[in-house]
């Protein structure tokens, strides 16, 4: 359980920050590309802010589905009002943080079968190590028969990938989300020392809530599990969607363009 907690924790942080990094030091021609995928991927990204801001109540002020800013290199935008010291909106700035995230996963899971054959690792890091690379390899595999199973496949591909592409939230995503998390772990905080309080002096009822509260434990685990399942999966067909939509197509660009300096013809 330990390494679940750890896994869902470490991977979308260590994917978000290398992802980051990536988009700030694409070349030109690989952030041409980008933008166009952008078209497809943006809109997709937004509308999951926005969903999650009006399901919680935070008013839109402003928000752009498309709209590239050069100086800051964002596509597009939701601007929001929320009130610090409301438990509703506290939920809703965490979610919508990682909604692109969730979007993502609920697309891919959708469109490619990649959850056949579920089955969770046994206990320790190296099982849980080894679990991981094969849930990248049923993504990789997944994707590579959708391609070759006829233009509509393909088509699906294509668009899974440029959805989990754009899916991955931003370090902006990840701050505005902080903010409400850290009044949701105070607010939980209060809410565990009540309840161990509370069994503390009412231990009698120790013998009934015990098989519920399992019940509910494991419900929860088993969640986290196809959270975490589902969230490598995407994030795999993100970055093999980067290497074949932005790295290879920004590195032809870059051949054209060096070829044609060579000729004289820029």
């Amino acid at each position: 359980m330990v390494e679940l907690f750890l896994a869902l924790l470490l991977l979308p942080a260590l994917t978000i920050s290398l992802w980051d990094r990536l988009m700030h030091r694409l070349s030109a021609n690989a952030r041409r590309v980008y933008r166009v995928t952008g078209l497809i991927g943006v809109p997709i990204h937004e509308l999951s802010h926005a969903t999650v801001c009006i399901l919680f109540g935070m008013r839109i002020k402003r928000i752009s589905f498309y709209q590239f800013n050069s100086a800051t290199s964002t596509m597009g935008f939701v601007d929001f009002r929320y009130s610090p010291l409301s438990l509703r909106h506290a939920v809703g700035m965490t979610l919508q943080g990682i909604a692109p995230l969730v979007a993502g996963v609920l697309i891919v899971a959708a469109l490619i079968d990649a959850n056949s054959g579920f089955v969770r690792p046994a206990e320790g890091f190296l099982p849980l190590a080894l679990w991981l690379m094969d849930v990248s390899g049923n993504a990789l595999s997944a994707a590579g028969d959708m391609a070759v199973a006829g233009p509509k496949s393909l088509l699906l591909i294509v668009f899974a990938l440029i959805v989990s592409m754009h899916a991955i939230p931003s370090m902006a995503d990840i701050v505005s989300g902080l903010r409400g998390l850290i009044m949701l772990i105070i607010f939980l905080a209060l809410v565990a020392l009540g309840v161990e309080l509370f069994w503390n002096y009412q231990g009698r009822f120790d013998a009934y809530a015990a098989p519920f509260l399992g019940q509910v434990a494991q419900y929860i685990e088993s969640a986290l599990w196809y959270a975490l399942y589902g969230a490598v999966s995407m994030v795999t067909l993100s970055m093999l969607g980067g290497v074949l939509f932005i790295l290879v197509p920004g590195a032809a660009l870059y051949l054209v363009d060096f070829v044609r300096g060579a000729r004289g013809e820029i």
